[in-house]
């Protein structure tokens, strides 16, 4: 807004008009304004100019304080609790995290594979950090429960994060996929998502914990879900997998929501396409999907588990304080054509 100049008989054209009564005209638009339209202009501007300087004045108290910006992804005095931990994307996880700082609790249906579990104990070793292996079904309800609790009962330092990365895939034609064969995916991926971060927040809160979610003392959830929640995979037939990570999105951003004043930010993750044995098995029966993949990328290739390290250290650190209710989509842009 311009200056108020006169345009009545009050004062000489061209002079401020410092009484506020009158008529006055903008410089900037040449509008015209009466005395009354003048004074309400004049207290809108007061209130802007006192949000304005509220804005840019003296900042309050930083949140994360001086940190350094590196230490903000630092994991130290914390353990974190991984799910599929033992081979695959959470053991590659479990790995950096233990890097990072964390002590690290994988549980996992299946045993450990080697030689990866080895090096990630080896990394442990030198980081000073701790490594251990807990047999659990996540679709068994009561053993989530009594798991996640002893876990957070013998931790040596504060249970602080959750890294679900527990699923199964199940390539099967929606005309013939049988009941059973949905459900088992629906309560892996889905169902074992719910039970397994419901029981980390139910101890959680047992602790004493649920303030505010404080940068250095909150905890922090990272669901993996999958670029598959959002598209339809050319070249296969995954409706049921799909369909779980467009759940798992959602359960991240409801429980974001539930348990943010309790102080537990919840993210998903998801991932694009990545190389596993799983799907060099399924490059080797179908090679026309390789060509489809690399093509809907637009870095034209597709991801190995390592490259999601930082996403995940991103998501369970004070680096993404601020950041509960999203979906962090990793995907080699593949989703955004």
């Amino acid at each position: 807004m311009g200056e108020w100049l006169v345009s009545g008989p009050e004062m000489a054209p061209g002079r401020r008009q410092p009484s506020g009564r009158g008529p006055a005209r903008d410089t900037t638009t040449g509008t015209v304004y009466s005395g009354q339209e003048r004074r309400e202009a004049r207290c809108s501007c007061v209130d802007i100019l006192d949000l304005t300087t509220m804005a840019t004045g003296t900042n309050p108290t930083s949140v994360l304080g001086t940190n350094p910006a590196p230490s903000l992804f630092s994991l130290s005095d914390r353990t974190i609790l991984v799910t599929g931990g033992a081979r695959g994307l959470g053991l590659t996880i479990a790995h950096a995290l233990l890097e990072a700082g964390a002590d690290v609790v994988a549980f996992d249906l299946l045993q450990p594979v080697e030689p990866d579990w080895a090096n990630a104990q080896a990394a442990a070793a030198k980081a000073g950090t701790s490594l251990a292996y807990v047999p659990l079904d996540v679709t068994d309800a009561d053993a989530v429960e009594v798991a996640v609790a002893d876990a957070f009962r013998s931790a040596r330092t504060p249970v602080r994060g959750l890294f679900h990365a527990a699923g199964i895939q199940l390539l099967r034609d929606a005309l013939e996929i049988r009941p059973d064969q949905w459900r088992k995916i629906i309560d892996v991926n889905l169902t074992g998502a719910f039970l397994v971060s419901a029981a980390f927040g139910r101890s959680w809160v047992a602790q004493g914990n649920g303030e505010a979610n404080i940068p250095g003392q909150g905890a922090a959830i990272a669901l993996v879900a999958s670029m598959s929640g959002r598209v339809a995979n050319r070249g296969l037939e995954c409706a049921a997998y799909n369909a779980s990570k467009a759940g798992v999105a959602q359960l991240a951003r409801n429980l974001g929501m539930e348990w943010g004043g309790k102080g537990i930010r919840v993210n998903s993750l998801s991932p694009g396409y990545i190389r596993t044995a799983l799907t060099e098995a399924l490059i080797v029966e179908r090679p026309s999907v390789l060509q489809e993949w690399t093509a809907g990328s637009l870095l034209g290739r597709l991801s190995t588990a390592d490259e999601f390290r930082g996403p995940a250290i991103f998501l369970l650190s004070d680096a993404s304080s601020f950041m509960t209710g999203s979906d962090l989509v990793v995907d080699g842009g593949h989703t955004a054509v």
